[in-house]
Parts: C-alpha cells; structure tokens; sequence
C-alpha cells in the first residue's frame, strides 16, 4: 500500500493526458523521491515500479525510470545521488538531442511535426537560433490538441509556426523538407510508438522521399517489446470524440510506425539507425 500521496502522484500520472513523456519521467522521479523519505524495503520499491509503469503503459520512460529507481535503491545506491543523476540525464536530455539533431538536419529546412515534445522543441530552437529553419508546420493533434501548445511555444520563441488540421499534416509533407516527431517509446525492433499521426506522417515522407526523424532519450527505449508483442495503446473515454447519438467510437492516442519508415533516431546519445535499437537496450 503506498503512502496517500503517493497514490496522489501515481493517480495524476495515469490521468495525465497533456504532458510528453519526457515530463512524465520527471513526474515518476518526484514520485519515488517523496515515497524514499523514509526507508523503504525492496518490495516497496518494486511495488511503486510497478504501479508507475501501469500508470502509463504506452510511455517506456516512465518504466524505465520506476525501474532504475527502483533497482539502484536495492542495490544500496545514496537515495540523493540516485535522484540527482536521473535528474540530470533527464532534464539535459534535450539540449544534446538538439545538439545531435543539427549533425544530421541540414540547411534552412521546413520541418512538419505534431503533437508536443520536449525534444523537438528543443531542436527546432536550436535551428531558429542558427538560422536554419525556415518554418514549422505544426498538425494540431487532435482529440487533446497538444500541437497547439506546440506552435504556441514556437511562436513565442521567434519560429514561424504554421497549425494546421490533422488530415491536412501527411499532405503538406511533399512541401517541406523534413518530418521530426518525438517518441513516447521506442520499440526494440526499432518500431516508434507515438501520437496518432505519426505513422500517416511517416508514410506520407517515405512517399515525398523526405526523412523522417524522431527526437528522443535512450531512456524511452522499450527493452521488451517488438511491434508483434507491442500491448497496443490504451482505448479512451469516447466522449473525447464529442460523438452523435448511437454512434460507436475508437478513441486511442498512439500509433506504431514500422521501423523501415525511420529514418534516424536522434538521442541523447547520438544518431542511431532503427536497425541498431535493440543493441541500446538500457533494462
């Protein structure tokens, strides 16, 4: 049984429906930091590894992290070194994304993206602020909209930032020069589990003959699942859909992109061909 507020954190982590992954991660790091207060036995630890990792089912960084956490504690790590360097790997996770990202987005591209990520934000203003991005075509990332958080942070920044329509997005492809996603975990067999649109995205590239990029930690490496085995994303409420009367729905957030329509993973870690994932395991 965890502590109240804990089951407060676990709880706000399964209902989340905004944030990326990469801020999940953080949110299961706080998580364990306040269950960690006071001693805990190994089965403690495990039990809230656990619980974290069926909190959000779809995100592997979320499990990676419970895991590591877990695992580090029970083999005697300083709770405070522990928590300090996850935190480091995690909030500096972006800015080497972006670093790694310039290596291989070349010129003064427009780029297509959706949904929201820390790590495609962090590249797409890296690019801003060397002068080479042209512009941003943002898909709005329908039912929960986190594309329009997107090109608001853009806009912000300076970046000309474009939001369009889903069903538009894998059209305007042939137009711009590159696709860059982010990931909400990436499959051993190098397959890319992420916001609906994606795969359309990645298909629409592979058609124009434009690369197709996802920015992401290594931490989001899933080290057990290949597309085949791959649970599928979690159903959603319906309502979300706003449906007309007696009409059914399928409501889910995640697509999977078969590892052949990546181009390149970009990581923390360096560039990587999906081909080289399951040498990257982490767990």
């Amino acid at each position: 049984m965890l502590p109240p507020e804990v089951e407060a954190q676990v709880a706000a982590i399964a209902a989340d429906r905004e944030s990326g992954a990469s801020e999940l991660a953080l949110a299961a790091l706080e998580a364990f930091e306040h269950f960690t207060a006071t001693a805990r036995s190994p089965d403690d630890l495990r039990e809230l590894a656990a619980r974290l990792a069926a909190a959000q089912p779809n995100m592997a960084s979320v499990r990676n992290v419970g895991h590591l956490c877990a695992q580090l504690l029970i083999d005697g790590q300083q709770p405070s070194l522990t928590f300090q360097e996850l935190r480091r790997v995690l909030s500096g996770a972006p800015e080497k994304i972006a670093r790694n990202g310039l290596k291989v987005i070349l010129g003064t591209p427009t780029i297509v993206t959706l949904s929201r990520s820390a790590a495609v934000v962090a590249l797409l203003r890296f690019l801003h602020a060397r002068h080479r991005l042209a512009g941003v075509v943002v898909l709005e990332s329908c039912p929960r909209f986190e594309g329009r958080r997107t090109a608001e942070e853009l806009a912000a920044a300076g970046i000309t930032a474009t939001l369009v329509a889903d069903a538009l997005g894998p059209s305007l492809v042939r137009s711009s020069d590159a696709v860059v996603v982010g990931a909400d975990s990436v499959l051993r067999d190098g397959a890319l589990v992420n916001k609906i649109g994606t795969y359309s995205l990645a298909l629409a590239a592979k058609a124009a003959g434009k690369p197709f990029y996802a920015a992401c930690e290594l931490l989001k490496i899933d080290s057990v699942h290949t597309a085949e085995t791959f649970p599928g994303p979690a159903s959603r409420p319906a309502r979300e859909l706003e449906l007309p009367p007696n009409v059914q729905a399928i409501n889910v957030y995640f697509d999977i992109t078969p590892p052949d329509l990546v181009t390149s993973y970009v990581t923390d870690r360096g560039v990587y061909d999906p081909k080289r994932i399951a040498q990257l395991v982490l767990l």
